[in-house]
């Protein structure tokens, strides 16, 4: 493989040259050396604390052994020259209405609330099971993260024409904690759901003691049981993708809304460790909800964050270390985005754009890192809200991708009350 160098940064801790190399033809990817730039400037700062402590008396090995942990947020990390370079197209139009749509498309709805029923619905998700689909999401009866929240699911056997009646998957508790949405995965034979969890544990600036619950279901009985706790301090977002070293990565966030991933013990999905993503105070994280797509050991992850631009972390070792994040030159508005790679080769990302007036998906050629078309799958303002509830608003919100059968299905929040789906013809997203 050639590489070119494009950077060389002195590591003042330990004199070596760390240099960050760009793959031909493809993007900046990763920091060549074993440790972070952040990580050497903590260990200068450490270093001259254990100094000074050693200059009164303290021993040195206890004062190390002492020194905590630098937190995710780093505002002394070096910054970035130029943006993360995702987008490698034409520069893309401010004005909606030139970005052409997916041809071949079809629109349909999952779900609609109902007056006597739960009248809040986000986060919808979509997997293909042993000859049926099924969709699930968070419902509640009024409110975006309200009392009662719940995780539920229908599912199709005609591919998404006609659905069943709604199905309970986490039924929610009469106190303060919550059920909530989540991802869908078919591993070994059995349909798993994992969705969040919160509402009472460990204090959280966004969602006091945050975990992830595991149901499968039983089939024998058609009924979804609880495998207990998946997931400490994270909300997963996106299906599972399996890396080279065996085991499975989401993007997520967590109890404080910062950018997290969970990384699995190889095949046992019942345990996976939550693994935080290094960002700059400027990222401004609110809901830094994360997706992910891997490509052997390295693991590409677009953040939700500030400036109006998708924000970009980098692992090249199945996710155990992250690159600083940083921001990227694709326009993407603070909105979860769905990050994936068609079984054509071709690396696409779901997102809004501008605002929550336009759903897009944007693609790469074959092969690629970087994305270079776009188009339009959803465009102007959403059915309005037809009950009130906090966070409500027109909009189409929240995507979540499926490829089956030459199609790729896209599941999404109208307006956070019903469940729509755009399926869309694999063909129609050719790049040139």
């Amino acid at each position: 493989m050639r590489l070119s160098i494009y950077s060389n940064i002195i590591n003042p801790s330990t004199t070596k040259y760390i240099t960050t190399c760009r793959r031909s033809g493809s993007n900046p990817l990763l920091l060549r050396s074993s440790s972070m730039i952040h990580t050497s400037l903590r260990q200068v700062f450490l270093t001259f604390c254990c100094n000074c402590l050693l200059w009164v008396g303290m021993p040195y090995g206890w004062a190390c052994a002492q020194a905590p942990e630098a937190p995710n947020a780093s505002s002394s990390a070096p910054q970035a020259s130029q943006p993360y370079v995702l987008w490698t197209g034409l520069p893309i139009s401010n004005d909606a209405e030139q970005i052409p749509f997916v041809e071949k498309m079809h629109h349909r709805t999952i779900h609609q609330a109902a007056a006597d029923g739960y009248r809040f619905l986000h986060g919808a998700a979509i997997v293909e099971h042993q000859g049926a689909f099924y969709a699930s999401w968070a419902n509640s009866p009024n409110d975006e993260n309200g009392p009662h929240e719940t995780l539920q699911c229908r599912r199709s056997l005609d591919n998404g024409k006609t659905w069943s009646d709604l199905q309970i998957i986490g039924p929610g508790f009469e106190g303060p904690e919550r059920h909530s949405h989540g991802i869908l995965l078919s591993h070994q034979g059995e349909l798993w759901s994992i969705g969040a969890r919160f509402g009472i544990g460990a204090p959280g600036r966004k969602f006091s003691g945050l975990c992830a619950e595991a149901f499968v279901l039983d089939e024998d009985d058609d009924q979804w049981r609880s495998r207990g706790i998946a997931m400490q301090n994270c909300w997963p977002y996106d299906q599972p993708v399996r890396m080279e070293d065996g085991n499975w990565i989401t993007g997520g966030q967590d109890k404080d809304g910062l950018p997290v991933v969970a990384v699995s013990h190889g095949d046992d999905v019942s345990r996976w460790r939550t693994i935080s993503i290094p960002y700059p105070q400027r990222l401004e994280p609110a809901f830094a909800e994360t997706t992910v797509w891997a490509d052997a050991d390295q693991v590409l992850a677009v953040i939700r964050g500030g400036g109006g631009v998708a924000w970009v972390s980098l692992s090249n070792d199945c996710g155990q270390t992250w690159s600083l994040a940083t921001e990227s030159n694709f326009p993407m508005p603070r909105a979860k985005a769905y990050l994936a790679r068609l079984s054509n080769g071709q690396l696409y990302l779901l997102s809004n754009f501008k605002n929550r007036d336009t759903l897009v998906i944007s693609a790469g050629r074959p092969g690629d890192r970087t994305l270079s078309r776009m188009w339009r799958i959803r465009h102007g303002k959403s059915p309005a809200p037809r009950f009130p509830g906090f966070a409500k608003s027109k909009q189409w919100s929240y995507p979540y991708g499926y490829e089956h059968d030459g199609k790729l299905y896209v599941v999404y929040s109208i307006g956070k009350e019903d469940c729509g789906m755009s399926i869309l013809d694999i063909d129609s997203l050719k790049v040139d």
